[in-house]
């Protein structure tokens, strides 16, 4: 790719570059203030691909109440939901917007994505970055170990993930994200309240419910 076509002011190896969609998000602002990571245009479902499970679809507010049906097609999406972090990323740029954002809510939820709020274009890309980031400082969670078997890798997985949504409304879409970022069970055992809340999509609230799930004692 040539670099023009991206930031190339930005650091980051080719190989480690943010992808995002040409075709629609040519021209957003948000891109003005990715500058912690290279991005490259390509040909994928989601609006940015974070790393190779992690999409994110970006949604103003003010677009969304002008075509309200457009997000309902790309949150159904089959391209979209590859992912196993599928996060809708949107930017609250309307007065009162917690009707709209009340439905978007309830709509990510049946469908399994998470919902992360914004209030700025700025704050839009610094999430962005932060998902990319965290992508390339792990880079071993982003393929499966050799040595460890596909079936018993998939059953470690869903067992970490059954203990997880154990925690009061930590949800399997919660937990997958977690095991994304933090990149084992006992990574996030480990981490205070306070770095559970930094994942994105997690919040306060989830973040000290899980806290003091993983700490109570078990009982006979």
């Amino acid at each position: 790719m040539d670099e023009s076509e991206g930031n190339s002011g930005a650091a980051g190896a080719a190989g480690s570059r943010l992808v995002v969609n040409r075709r629609r998000q040519e021209g957003n602002p948000v891109l003005k203030y990715v500058r912690n990571v290279r991005y490259e245009w390509g040909d994928i479902g989601t609006d940015f691909e974070c790393g190779p499970t992690c999409g994110v679809l970006y949604l103003a507010l003010k677009y969304h109440k002008l075509h309200p049906n457009y997000i309902l097609t790309r949150l159904s999406g089959k391209d979209e939901n590859k992912y196993a972090c599928r996060i809708l990323l949107a930017l609250c740029n309307v007065d009162e917007p917690r009707h709209t954002l009340r439905e978007l809510n309830l709509l990510c939820y049946r469908m399994d994505w998470t919902l992360v709020l914004c209030y700025s274009v700025e704050e839009a890309a610094e999430y962005i970055e932060n998902l990319k980031l965290a992508d390339s400082r792990d880079p071993a969670f982003k393929k499966p170990a050799a040595s460890v078997p596909v079936d018993e890798r998939t059953a470690l997985q869903n067992a970490a993930i059954g203990i997880l949504t154990g925690a009061r409304s930590v949800t399997k879409t919660d937990a997958q994200r977690l095991l994304y970022n933090f990149g084992s069970l006992k990574a996030i055992a480990e981490a205070s309240e306070e770095q559970l809340a930094l994942c994105p999509g997690l919040g306060p609230i989830r973040a000290k419910n899980l806290y003091n799930y993983l700490r109570t004692p078990f009982t006979s």
